[in-house]
């Protein structure tokens, strides 16, 4: 009777624990899973993944009549990364030349902020000149040639993705990764249990391991969510997870999800993320644009991207293709016929760049401008694109005018350019700056002869005496009191300065006496020049320096008149521009806009001017920096080519120790410095050397500058004078010249000299 009433009671508690049991799993469980689901969630609701900044330079212009000949548009797609067709038709990020023509299909450039379509384009080419530019379907005057990428803003992990839609994927290249990497994503949940038993066989039939079981799902799961660590509790996260992962969302959104996190491979220390980021790199192409063959070699590479990678193993690349376009054959993705095509395609990789080499000065000034405006975890992970000033061309020219500039100075000897001041220890350091002084925009920014070496930008932070590339500003503050047909007296004439006798001489040694404005300028008379100064006025010419953006102009008349005062490259870049600019300060653009992932414009920097002096003054100066090209110091740049209209100023410090030539167009001035670190002396004139790598830069970038003549602004009137006397000329006169003059300024009497 005992044991009767003992085992219900017994059951009882093995019943009610099993419950407790049951209730405590499926609540562990359902915890477990809810927690999954909303790790899941977030992670996919929010920010997926970090992308870097892009820093973008600007687009190019190209236009019928152009002075760029078919090697340099093949130069500048080759910089882009587009490749030589090999066949026809010609695809986008393809180009093709035969004889005087070049076709080019542009591959679309669709960043945020700015979009390029892709267009077929063929271009004919006489004597070095573009003659006309066609589409299929009409007659192009001008198009514009998409941007360089310049750099990239990694954070610590210096992973590099380029984000892609599903609906840009090729059907074939989606294909390609299901044939190769899981066949059956498009019917399993997330976990395929045929497919792990099949590479269970496998496996044991070679005696290694040579197939994996996991699902493309698996494969995101484990990538995104967990470690690398291989053990029973990280497989039963990924099971888990790839379940609720299918249950959430739908096939397309997870491959999309795929195919921008796996690993491609390394750039360097930079990880290759995504198939959009591996098609740029390997192929130079955008993903819409890949044909089947290079569809079929990326898929080959994501179960070993540094394995094969057409980089390293070219043999293994082509071998792994062909088994992926093998595995599409037999599931029926493509036909035969296809199949045959792909085959027999040569896979062709994309023309290194050296766009990541380029400019990097003007990058790292760029760079500090986008880390005052924004932390740097959000530089590395928003995927912001940020446009700027760059033309690279222009850019890539000035960096080969300074190497080879300063290497043919270095190797010159015996004719007294100062060579054998030239020591081992040392070396000549160089800066070029270049910019539209109408817009104020920066062009081309180089700080130094080697980046790798120095990355001491000198044009931003470098300190240098202009010495008398200041004088354009004395004489423009003389306008108020003179005018170009005056004469000055150019004496060595005695000064006390802070109680000691202190002289100006001129470079050659020798004073003309009575010598007119406008050949005291040309000439770079530093006697006359002083003794203009003199009856100018010391506050007038400091007023005029620091309206015209010199921060720092000194306060006594020998360092005033002689440059023998400190500024930066940039100040005096900008502080010409005004010049070239009809009396407007231009606001110096290198930062254009910062637009956010979805297209939001997040910073804009506008073209801003300030006057500070008038269209007439300006103009006049300008002027006489033609005739230093013409007549004056200058004059030496027509050996070096320069044949179309410019204005100039060669600068020299005592000692020669800082060499100067900031010169200018209608459309381009540039800036270039020469000297030591040191400050030692170089033994050269700014003639004798910046005026050559200006030259050289000029002649490099003739394809991308109109220069036009200097038109007179009103305000400015021109007459006939006597160059004896500066009055206006008689028919009596020996000479007659036409000479410039601020309207209520112009000369009031006739020569005095030939019209007794």
């Amino acid at each position: 009777m005992k044991l009767f009433i003992k085992k219900p009671k017994r059951r009882r508690y093995i019943l009610w624990g099993l419950s407790l049991f049951f209730l405590l799993s499926a609540f562990f469980t359902a915890s477990f899973s809810y927690y999954l689901y909303s790790e899941i969630k977030d992670r996919f609701s929010s920010r997926r993944w970090s992308v870097p900044a892009r820093v973008f330079s600007s687009t190019v212009p190209v236009y019928r009549g152009q002075a760029i000949s078919l090697g340099q548009l093949r130069h500048m797609l080759e910089e882009r990364r587009y490749k030589e067709a090999s066949k026809e038709p010609v695809l986008a990020g393809e180009f093709k030349s035969s004889g005087n023509s070049l076709v080019a299909h542009l591959r679309d450039f669709q960043f945020p902020g700015v979009f390029l379509p892709s267009q077929l384009v063929e271009f004919d080419f006489e004597q070095s000149r573009i003659a006309a530019i066609r589409s299929p379907k009409e007659e192009i005057s001008f198009l514009e040639v998409e941007p360089l990428e310049i750099a990239r803003l990694y954070g610590s992990e210096r992973e590099s993705r380029m984000l892609i839609n599903i609906r840009q994927v090729p059907q074939h290249l989606i294909d390609a990764v299901v044939a190769i990497e899981d066949h059956r994503f498009y019917e399993h949940s997330g976990f395929d249990l045929f497919g792990i038993l099949r590479a269970m066989l496998a496996d044991l039939s070679a005696g290694r391991v040579v197939q994996g079981g996991s699902t493309i799902t698996q494969q995101l799961v484990k990538n995104y969510f967990l470690d690398s660590e291989r053990n029973l509790r990280r497989k039963f996260l990924e099971f888990s997870m790839s379940l609720i992962l299918e249950a959430l969302y739908k096939k397309d959104e997870i491959m999309e999800m795929y195919l921008n996190e796996i690993y491609m491979g390394q750039r360097g220390s930079v990880a290759i993320h995504g198939i959009g980021e591996a098609s740029a790199y390997y192929l130079g192409r955008n993903v819409e644009d890949l044909t089947l063959s290079e569809a079929a070699a990326l898929a080959g590479m994501i179960r070993g991207p540094n394995s094969y990678s057409p980089l390293v193993n070219r043999q293994a690349a082509l071998e792994r293709r062909n088994l992926v376009l093998k595995r599409m054959l037999a599931l029926r993705k493509i036909s035969l016929s296809e199949y045959d095509s792909a085959r027999l395609e040569i896979l062709r990789m994309a023309p290194a760049s050296t766009s990541a080499r380029i400019a990097p000065y003007f990058v790292d000034y760029v760079r500090t401008q986008a880390q005052e405006l924004y932390a740097s975890a959000t530089l590395a992970s928003e995927g912001l694109a940020i446009y700027t000033t760059l033309q690279p061309e222009m850019a890539a020219a000035a960096e080969t005018a300074i190497r080879d500039g300063l290497a043919e100075i270095e190797n010159v000897s015996g004719d007294g350019s100062g060579s054998d001041e030239f020591k081992p220890s040392r070396r000549l350091q160089a800066v070029l700056i270049a910019l539209q002084p109408k817009t104020g925009e920066l062009y081309a920014l180089v700080g130094g002869r080697d980046y790798a070496e120095s990355s001491f930008n000198r044009a931003l932070k470098g300190r240098c005496q202009p010495g008398s590339a200041v004088e354009p500003f004395i004489y423009l503050t003389a306008l108020d009191r003179f005018k170009l047909s005056d004469w000055l007296f150019d004496l060595p004439v005695p000064y006390e300065l802070n109680g000691v006798s202190w002289t100006p001489r001129n470079y050659d040694g020798r004073y003309r006496g009575k010598v007119a404005l406008r050949e005291a300028f040309e000439q770079s008379l530093n006697a006359a020049t002083v003794n203009l100064a003199v009856e100018t006025g010391l506050e007038a010419i400091i007023g005029t320096l620091r309206s015209f953006g010199i921060e720092s102009p000194p306060g006594h008349l020998a360092s005033l008149a002689l440059g023998s005062f400190e500024l930066t490259p940039m100040e005096l870049a900008r502080a010409y521009a005004v010049l070239g600019n009809d009396g407007q300060k231009p606001f110096l653009l290198s930062l254009k806009e910062i637009v956010a992932e979805n297209g939001d414009v997040l910073e804009r920097r506008h073209i801003d001017f300030s006057s500070v002096t008038s269209p007439a003054k300006a103009f006049l100066i300008t002027s006489l920096l033609e005739g230093v090209v013409e007549r004056g110091t200058a004059k030496g740049l027509k050996r070096l080519g320069i044949d179309f209209m410019c204005a100039g100023c060669a600068g020299t410090t005592s000692e020669l120790r800082d060499s100067w030539f900031v010169g200018y167009t209608t459309d381009l001035l540039a800036l270039v410095w020469v000297g030591y670190d040191d400050n030692s002396p170089t033994g050269l004139t700014g003639a004798q050397s910046a005026a050559t790598i200006w030259a050289r830069f000029m002649n490099l970038v003739r394809p991308w500058i109109q220069p036009q003549e200097f038109d007179a602004p009103p305000g400015v009137v021109e007459e006939m004078i006597c160059p004896d006397s500066g009055q206006l000329a008689t028919f009596h006169c020996k000479e007659r010249k036409l000479e410039d003059f601020l309207s209520e300024s112009r000369p009031n009497g006739y020569c005095t000299i030939h019209n007794r």
